[in-house]
């Protein structure tokens, strides 16, 4: 997890409270940028909370994605040596890099719409019911395919936008310290902008929880233009939970594991039994 991830939520959530104020992970360089808020996180330590089912169960419902898919080499990379071919040999059969797809709203039924699914390869195609043609196409949810009216380029990239409906949830814990550098004209805007966020509801919301750590003094601000700027520092330890979809179920590749071996009964000194050799369907 990149603690951008923690920083922006931040900032999204000071932003709405502190009206014409700047809040961002950037500092000020001239009195034009002022009055601002400046975010930054230091000795971070992060730890895997949990994936799928512990603690945070399969979701399901509609998740939008985007893939990227190069025109030139229409292959999804498996890892291990292993390649998936995502077009057909006429080039006007698309297997989507997820499979199976649903709507926007989580159902699967026919039609789709032009908000549940696109595909542009620097200019859109048209989504149509049936028989495409031209620039056209049509979309199997089940299959998790398109079907397009005429081949696709030899070369370029296609870029296509769905909904999956089922995938699981990391959670990455990241435990640090917070720094909030307010800058401003003058000393009293310093004074009251740290007291709103001190006070801000928005610093313990949405799984990132806050504790003040210290209150040092307001000091002038370093900027080239003006002298009379005035800053402080307010510092917080943050323990934050951010949750991260992992696209490993609802159509994940398909691939299949050849498994051998043998069974030991659990009665003293009988003889192993061997397996019939069988196949494990997993996803990718």
């Amino acid at each position: 997890m990149s603690l951008d991830r923690v920083l922006d939520a931040l900032a999204s959530r000071l932003s709405g409270e502190l009206e014409g104020t700047q809040v961002s992970d950037v500092a000020p360089a001239t009195a034009a940028d002022l009055p601002c808020v400046v975010l930054s996180l230091s000795d971070v330590e992060q730890a895997l909370a949990g994936i799928g089912r512990i603690p945070r169960g399969t979701q399901t419902g509609s998740l939008a994605v985007t893939a990227t898919v190069d025109l030139a080499n229409p292959v999804l990379d498996l890892g291990s040596g292993e390649r998936l071919g995502l077009l057909s040999a006429d080039r006007k059969t698309l297997t989507l890099p997820h499979g199976a797809v649903v709507r926007a709203d989580g159902t699967t039924d026919l039609p789709f719409a032009a908000g549940d699914i696109s595909a542009n390869d620097g200019a859109a195609f048209t989504l149509v019911t049936a028989n495409p043609t031209g620039r056209q196409f049509t979309v199997d949810p089940v299959e998790g395919t398109l079907q397009f009216g005429s081949k696709l380029a030899a070369t370029g990239n296609l870029r296509v936008g769905y909904n999956i409906g089922q995938w699981d949830t990391a959670v990455t814990r990241a435990q640090g310290t917070l720094a909030v550098d307010i800058s401003a004209a003058g000393a009293d805007q310093v004074r009251a902008l740290a007291r709103s966020v001190a006070t801000s509801a928005a610093l313990n919301s949405q799984g990132i929880r806050v504790k003040p750590s210290g209150w040092p003094p307001v000091t002038p601000a370093t900027l080239a233009d003006n002298t009379g700027a005035r800053t402080q520092r307010l510092l917080f330890r943050v323990d934050a939970e951010v949750e991260d979809s992992v696209l490993t179920s609802s159509g994940g590749v398909i691939v299949q594991v050849d498994v051998t071996g043998s069974l030991t009964a659990a009665v003293p000194g009988a003889e192993p039994e061997a397996l019939e050799p069988m196949t494990v369907t997993k996803e990718r």
